[in-house]
């Protein structure tokens, strides 16, 4: 009979916990990557992408951005789109002159060039100059670049139809497959009609040995930074219902992990716990060298 009891309390137990492990996967979005109105901007390009202006807008959003911050707003009319930068979406001291957040914008306006040539549209760039200055204490937008649309023919590109596929993943890179003979080649050209651009290709070992030890001392310093990982904390969203709240920063399912780390980093962490990404981070580091 004490056997009998104690087996259906130990049952009753593993129903218990099975049932609220299961509970908290859903509460926690393991089964719903990729899903709900914080990727609703990818899904609805797959379902139609959209024509005139808009079209541009909903291309530039889905570019890359520091921290994945979206640091953009946009004034739209029949001819023309305007970006500005939102400069109140800063990464505090880890872009202490908002040098990262333009990068993310020059993603956007790349984004929208390739979708206003595949919308038959010729565009007037107009680029805003600028330096390198500290956040303001009163952040407000700032225009970055305006471009003038005339209609023109359609050029479609396989970088523009790329755009969707886009997505970032922070794991370490593969060096057990190297790449093509002709890729170093291809890629030192992209630059080769620039003026003000030079791009460097390290392909002997030991110039990518010396350039990896570069990057993981710099990010030794970078995460040795308390204020440095307090302003980045703030875009870490490991809460499911806050990476549909918000539908920026950076999540779990993005930092590289394999796919079983990942469901089980959703379950373990508790509400109110942020991970701290930043002991990842060097160790992906070490594996660019």
């Amino acid at each position: 009979m004490q056997r009998r009891s104690f087996l259906k309390r130990t049952g009753a137990i593993s129903i218990l916990l099975a049932g609220g492990i299961v509970w908290r996967a859903c509460d926690q979005g393991v089964f719903s990557t990729g899903e709900g109105q914080a990727y609703e901007p990818w899904q609805g390009w797959r379902r139609d992408p959209g024509n005139g202006p808009i079209a541009l807008v909903r291309a530039a959003i889905l570019a890359a951005s520091p921290h994945n911050t979206q640091p953009w707003l946009f004034r739209v009319t029949d001819g023309s789109v305007e970006l500005y930068a939102d400069t109140r979406r800063n990464l505090g001291m880890f872009d202490p002159y908002l040098r990262e957040m333009y990068i993310g914008l020059g993603c956007a306006v790349e984004n929208m060039m390739l979708t206003a040539a595949a919308q038959g549209y010729k565009v007037e760039l107009n680029l805003t100059s600028g330096i390198l200055n500290r956040i303001p204490q009163n952040p407000e937008p700032v225009l970055a670049a305006g471009l003038g649309l005339t209609f023109g023919g359609a050029q479609r590109s396989s970088l523009q139809q790329a755009i969707p596929r886009r997505h970032t993943n922070r794991a370490g890179y593969d060096m057990s497959r190297p790449l093509p003979p002709e890729t170093p080649g291809n890629l030192a050209n992209l630059a080769k009609d620039e003026i003000d651009l030079n791009l460097f290709v390290y392909n002997s070992d030991a110039d990518r040995k010396r350039v990896g030890e570069t990057l993981v001392e710099a990010t030794k310093t970078i995460i040795s930074d308390q204020q440095m990982e307090t302003d980045s904390q703030r875009w870490i969203r490991n809460r499911w219902p806050d990476v549909q709240k918000y539908r920026d920063g950076l999540t779990l399912d993005c930092l590289g992990l394999p796919r079983l780390a990942v469901a089980a980093a959703k379950i373990i962490l508790r509400c109110r716990q942020k991970p701290r990404a930043n002991t990842g981070w060097i160790r992906r580091a070490r594996c660019t060298r």
